[in-house]
């Protein structure tokens, strides 16, 4: 019968994948608070949710 077996090398290198993966992703600090699309516009409102800082930023069409 032919068994899976994985040598150490193998599995340091699965471990490193889903490390790098799972780090890739990250994490969004920030809180939608509005966000409003218009015909002739765009308005999006962001706060940090650390540091309560609040972005907008508008984009004109």
């Amino acid at each position: 019968m032919n068994h899976f077996k994985f040598k150490p090398v193998q599995i340091f290198s699965m471990v490193l994948i889903a490390l790098c993966c799972s780090l890739s992703t990250g994490c969004d600090n920030e809180q939608d608070v509005l966000d409003v699309e218009t015909p002739s516009g765009d308005v999006d409102v962001d706060r940090d949710k650390d540091t309560g800082e609040v972005d907008v930023d508008v984009d004109k069409d």
